[in-house]
């Protein structure tokens, strides 16, 4: 997949395209991506995912504080490179961009710079100054081009509508499991490893807290099962997201993983983390030695769920 910065111009004419901020490229999204590459690939051309960075709320300071994404641009960028899609075109989110109308974005940027044949959106998208063109309108201005704009139906997951915020909202209720369901794959927390307290290596569990991404969507406090890609290898652990009321109830929440049997210095390197179960909440322990019984429990259980 070649990556493209507007106002570059990708090499091929009659571009496959979709367009939309796809955060955490989740089974709705990726049935889109299906339907582009499979389309290009029909007709002898080339897909293009078109998206833009960082998120309108931080540009435009729509709560950006309260802002939480499923995924950063790198794993964005990742996950799309995985659907045989040939090119990634991404566009700056600036004041000036916001006020694109929906004809000047489809004929500037999609037609002038991409050259696109056809166009997929989800079913719920819209365009231009503040998302004013919902697909009805986009339809009418493909058609002024002569480009035909396909609408991706909603994906359902039991009962309900898959969607970004959908996921968000399980994973502040800590259903990873229905979340992971919805976005058709494991959800992850990526970082640099830093250094702690060392509490836990006190009690042999040491661990290894990360930073992620300041707006990088953590789940509801709690234990988990996880497994932890460090360089190329994984291995199985358990992960602690909270305040650890035991040891120095800190005001924000650190996000520490004990690996099971693994014991090197892993400082300042980056290591992934990807959640599958949520095993218990954070509590209190009147003493150490509680504490260190109950994560010799969660190990117990954390082993037989990820063997």
């Amino acid at each position: 997949m070649i990556t493209l910065n507007y106002p570059e111009i990708p090499a091929e004419k009659k571009l496959v395209a979709a367009t939309g901020f796809f955060d955490g490229i989740h089974a709705g999204h990726q049935a889109i991506l299906r339907n582009i590459a499979d389309e290009a690939k029909r007709q002898n051309k080339k897909s293009c995912i078109v998206t833009f960075w960082p998120h309108p709320r931080v540009v435009l300071g729509k709560d950006a504080e309260t802002l939480r994404l499923l995924t950063t641009i790198d794993e964005k960028t990742e996950i799309i490179s995985r659907f045989g899609i040939n090119y990634f075109y991404l566009i700056p989110f600036t004041q000036k961009f916001s006020q694109l109308s929906p004809m000047q974005f489809f004929q500037n940027i999609l037609i002038d710079k991409i050259d696109i044949s056809q166009l997929y959106i989800g079913y719920n998208h819209h365009f231009g100054h503040n998302a004013c063109a919902d697909f009805d309108e986009i339809k009418k201005i493909g058609d002024t081009f002569n480009i035909k704009v396909f609408k991706t139906d909603a994906i359902s997951c039991g009962n309900h509508k898959i969607s970004s915020t959908s996921i968000r909202q399980l994973l502040e209720t800590g259903n990873v499991e229905q979340a992971n369901a919805m976005l058709g794959y494991d959800y992850s927390l990526r970082g640099i490893v830093v250094r702690g307290n060392q509490i836990g290596r006190t009690l042999g569990f040491p661990t290894a807290n990360i930073q992620p991404n300041a707006y990088k969507m953590i789940p509801q406090n709690g234990v988990y099962a996880v497994r932890v890609k460090i360089k190329n290898a994984e291995y199985n652990g358990m992960l602690n997201i909270g305040l650890r009321p035991t040891l120095n109830n800190t005001e924000k929440s650190v996000i520490e993983v004990n690996i099971f049997d693994f014991n090197e210095d892993i400082y300042d390197i980056t290591i992934s983390i990807t959640i599958l179960k949520r095993i218990r909440d954070e509590r209190f322990f009147a003493s150490l030695d509680l504490l260190k019984n109950q994560l010799k429990q969660d190990e117990y259980t954390i082993r037989k769920i990820l063997e």
